[in-house]
C-alpha cells in the first residue's frame, strides 16, 4: 500500500488538540509547559483554502493562554459565536470567539473575510484530586447544552453548557467507577451514551438516562489497556458502535468495533501501540495514529479493512486527527488531518475512483469491436 502524505503548515506550537468546524476552519491547541522553555500555550485557528484539488492552510488568529498548556478542548457554534472550552490544569475555562467579518483585498478586489474576536470567560473546576488534579479531556454533545469532563479523579461529570456565570456551578451528574484518571471520553449525538477508557484497564458505556454502566470486555484479550474511545453512527440510526483503540502485551495494539450491546465485532491488529483515534461523523471512516513511528492508517469503519496507510508522517507520535468535511472535499473518498508534537498538521487523503465517462467507455467497447471485426474477417 504506496500512500503520501502532505504537510500543510508548521507552526511554533506543539500540538495536543484539533477540530474543524465551519466546515473549512480547524482550532489546534498545545504548548510548552509551564517551564520556562520559550514556548508559549495556547490555541490557533486556521482556514483551509483549496485552490483545485490543493490544499493550504493560513492561520487566522493565535491566542495565549497563559502558563498552562492546553492538552485537551473543544469548539461549539452557537450562532455567530464559537465556544472554545479548555484545560486550565484541575479547571475547565470557556473562551467564545466572535466572528466578525472583515475587509480582504486582492486581485484588485476587495472581498469579506472571517475573522473572530476572542474573549476570556470563566472557568469551573472539574477535577478533584487530591493530588495532582488535572482535567484530562472535555467533549460538548451536538446539541450544544451537555458538557462532559474527565481526570485525574477517575470521576465523568455532566455539566450544563455553556458555563454561567454562577459563583458556585455543581455538575448534572458524577459518573464513578474508574480507580484511575480517565484518557478519554466520548458522548454520542443523542446525549444518552457516554463511552469511557482510564489508566486502570477499563472501558465502560455509560448511559445518562438510567445512570448505569456497562463493561466493555474482551473475550480473549484481558491484558490490553484502553487508549481511545468513540462512538460512530450506523446508517443514520439513533444507535452507535463503540470504536476504541487498545495497547497490549508484546508493544502490539488493536483497533477494535464494538456493538451497542459491548460485544466486539471486529478487531484489526498493529505491530506498535497506538495513540489517537477518530471516526469520520457519518461512521463510514476512522483514522488511527501510532506511538513510535508517527504513522497515520485510514479504515472502512464496517469491517476495520485498511485502505490507507503513512509510515512516519510525523517524526513523534500522533497526538490528534481530525476528518475533513466530506462536503469540502468531495474528491477523496476520505481526508484527515493528523498533529503532533513535531509541530506539523499533515493531511491525508483516499481519492474516489475515476470513473470512465460514458463517451470514453464507448469508443473503448467501438475499438474492440472493430479490431475483432478485421481479425476475424481477414484470417
Amino acid at each position: 500500500m504506496t500512500n503520501k502524505s502532505q504537510v500543510l503548515t508548521t507552526t511554533n506550537l506543539p500540538m495536543y488538540s484539533i477540530q474543524t468546524f465551519l466546515r473549512n476552519y480547524i482550532l489546534v491547541a498545545g504548548g510548552g509547559g509551564s517551564s520556562k522553555t520559550g514556548i508559549t500555550n495556547g490555541f490557533e485557528v486556521y482556514k483551509i483554502c483549496k485552490d483545485g484539488k490543493s490544499l493550504t492552510m493560513r492561520k487566522v488568529i493565535r491566542h495565549d493562554s497563559g502558563p498552562c498548556v492546553i492538552m485537551n478542548n473543544c469548539c461549539y457554534k452557537n450562532g455567530s459565536k464559537i465556544y472554545i472550552i479548555c484545560n486550565e490544569d484541575d479547571k475547565c475555562r470557556q473562551y467564545t470567539a466572535d466572528i466578525i467579518l472583515e475587509p480582504s483585498f486582492g486581485n484588485g478586489k476587495t472581498t469579506k473575510e472571517l475573522n473572530f474576536q476572542i474573549s476570556t470567560g470563566r472557568s469551573l473546576v472539574t477535577d478533584f484530586n487530591e493530588d495532582e488534579p488535572l482535567q484530562r479531556i472535555v467533549k460538548v454533545n451536538s446539541s450544544g447544552n451537555i458538557m462532559v469532563t474527565g481526570g485525574t479523579d477517575g470521576c465523568i461529570r455532566l455539566w450544563n453548557f455553556p458555563i454561567k456565570e454562577d459563583n458556585n456551578p455543581e455538575p448534572l451528574k458524577v459518573f464513578t467507577g474508574h480507580t484511575k484518571e480517565i484518557d478519554d471520553i466520548d458522548i454520542s449525538s443523542d446525549g444518552a451514551s457516554i463511552a469511557s477508557v482510564a489508566k486502570d484497564g477499563q472501558a465502560f458505556h455509560w448511559n445518562t438516562v438510567t445512570n448505569t454502566k456497562s463493561n466493555l470486555l474482551h473475550p480473549t484479550n484481558k491484558k490490553q489497556i484502553f487508549k481511545r474511545c468513540r462512538f460512530g453512527i450506523i446508517n443514520d440510526k439513533p444507535t452507535y458502535n463503540i470504536y476504541t483503540i487498545a495497547n497490549g502485551p508484546n508493544q502490539k495494539s488493536f483497533l477494535q468495533r464494538w456493538s451497542y450491546d459491548n460485544k466486539i465485532i471486529y478487531e484489526f491488529q498493529f505491530a506498535e501501540p497506538t495513540s489517537a483515534l477518530a471516526v469520520r461523523e457519518d461512521g463510514l471512516y476512522i483514522a488511527v495514529g501510532t506511538m513510535f513511528s508517527g504513522s497515520v492508517s485510514i479504515h472502512e469503519a464496517y469491517d476495520l479493512k485498511m485502505i490507507y496507510s503513512v509510515k512516519q508522517a510525523h517524526a513523534m507520535f500522533v497526538t490528534g486527527l481530525e476528518f475533513l468535511n466530506k462536503d469540502f472535499v468531495p474528491e477523496t473518498k476520505a481526508a484527515v488531518l493528523s498533529i503532533s508534537v513535531d509541530n506539523r498538521i499533515c493531511f491525508h487523503n483516499v481519492p474516489c475512483k475515476t470513473l470512465v465517462s460514458f463517451w470514453k467507455l464507448f469508443i473503448i467497447i467501438h475499438f474492440i469491436l472493430l479490431l475483432f471485426y478485421i481479425i476475424i474477417f481477414n484470417s
